[in-house]
């Protein structure tokens, strides 16, 4: 039996929380900067129409008396890893999923669902004065859309042998693993619930996703291929990316923030102990078209010098006189337990500065020491939250 825990518009919850004077009030989450989206809405700034991903000046429109209040970031995930800690001991098949969404496997807990559902809930609003919602069902995808039917603060279980009825409530665009993008081409071939899809058949859905064929049919019946993934799976990429303060129109404005990004690539790789050979940028233009290429190394590197040669040879190919609001960079083809920093014809002393770096950085916090061309750059480090944050390991970066 799966537990699915769901926070409820959670950092905006936590502010509510924090100040009294925001609660019942309309108010959505931003960035820290002008060029900024919602991240979170309250449930009141919800009913005007206020959604995720809206700018400023769109939430504005929606709702004109809506309050503006600027991430915290590092307190969100403080939280998360405090209400992930609590969840540890009641059992430790635990995945957590992002900042604000876990699932736990109670087969072997030796207490009622309902009464697992209560501790939590109790844990978490007496602890941070906020809520969530909890789903159970006998696998991941019936307790993550039971977590979202009674929000907020709610809770539903579905019994074993009502997961096909229960899934049989949903349109396929809203049942999670599945999308509007995949939906929208079910759409066209007039498949729009999960009793349509069943009709659709094994066979079809076989010859149409192949391998993912199997999962879908098995999802139309309310079953669900995968276990909860207590161990964080391997990454296959180490990447960031940033919004830049302005529009870039020359390589010479360019240059700085390649340069971060290649050191926050670089400096999470050493962190972690991986290594890899491809080094890969991407940019979105002022009018939002993305582009992105790679380059792959004879060698194996997690060295900022090495990464930022190859993201700066890249850079060359694009035009960016065009305008570019957006910029990337990631390495991949990685091998894990590994460290390269130089090779062969070049001086291990650039070993012994990269440990300095770190080890100043680790004590007092990213870019105590850095590169002096990065002092350029008006927007330093990772500023949201990544939707695959985890409490612990590769994926738990440090946010702003």
């Amino acid at each position: 039996m799966i537990l699915c825990i769901d926070m409820d518009a959670f950092f905006a919850s936590v502010e509510q929380a924090s100040n009294p004077n925001l609660r019942g009030k309309p108010i959505a989450i931003i960035g820290a900067k002008e060029r900024t989206v919602v991240t979170t809405a309250s449930y009141e700034a919800r009913k005007y129409g206020v959604k995720t991903g809206m700018t400023k000046y769109e939430a504005m429109k929606m709702c004109p008396h809506i309050t503006f209040i600027v991430g915290n970031n590092p307190k969100y995930t403080y939280i998360s890893k405090q209400i992930h800690n609590f969840l540890l001991t009641i059992t430790y098949d635990v995945e957590m999923y992002s900042v604000d969404e876990a699932f736990l496997d109670i087969s072997q807990v030796k207490m009622p669902p309902e009464d697992i559902a209560s501790l939590i809930k109790n844990y978490i609003k007496k602890n941070f004065g906020i809520t969530c919602s909890i789903g159970v069902g006998k696998n991941k995808l019936i307790a993550k859309m039971a977590s979202g039917v009674n929000k907020p603060d709610g809770y539903l279980f579905v019994p074993p042998e009502k997961s096909t009825s229960f899934i049989d409530q949903f349109q396929l665009y809203d049942i999670w693993g599945i999308g509007r993008r995949l939906s929208k081409k079910f759409a066209n071939m007039g498949i729009f619930t999960p009793k349509d899809l069943r009709k659709l058949g094994l066979t079809n859905l076989v010859k149409m996703f192949g391998k993912n064929g199997y999962k879908l049919f098995a999802m139309a019946h309310g079953d669900y291929i995968g276990n909860i993934n207590v161990e964080e799976e391997p990454v296959k990429s180490i990447g960031h990316s940033m919004t830049l303060p302005h529009d870039i129109y020359s390589e010479k404005e360019a240059l700085p923030y390649l340069l971060q990004l290649c050191e926050m690539v670089s400096a999470r790789a050493r962190k972690n102990r991986v290594s890899g050979k491809t080094i890969s940028i991407y940019l979105r233009d002022i009018h939002m078209n993305t582009f992105g290429k790679r380059h792959t190394l004879p060698f194996l590197t997690c060295a900022t010098h090495h990464i930022f040669e190859v993201a700066k040879l890249l850079l060359k190919e694009y035009d960016l006189s065009i305008g570019i609001r957006l910029l990337g960079v990631s390495l991949s083809n990685l091998v894990h337990n590994s460290v390269h920093l130089t090779t062969i014809m070049e001086s291990n002393k650039k070993e012994k500065i990269y440990k300095a770096i770190d080890e100043i950085n680790s004590r007092y916090g990213d870019f105590t020491i850095s590169y002096a061309a990065i002092l350029k750059c008006k927007r330093k480090g990772s500023l949201t939250i990544s939707p695959a944050w985890k409490p612990s390991g590769i994926r738990n970066i440090n946010v702003k």
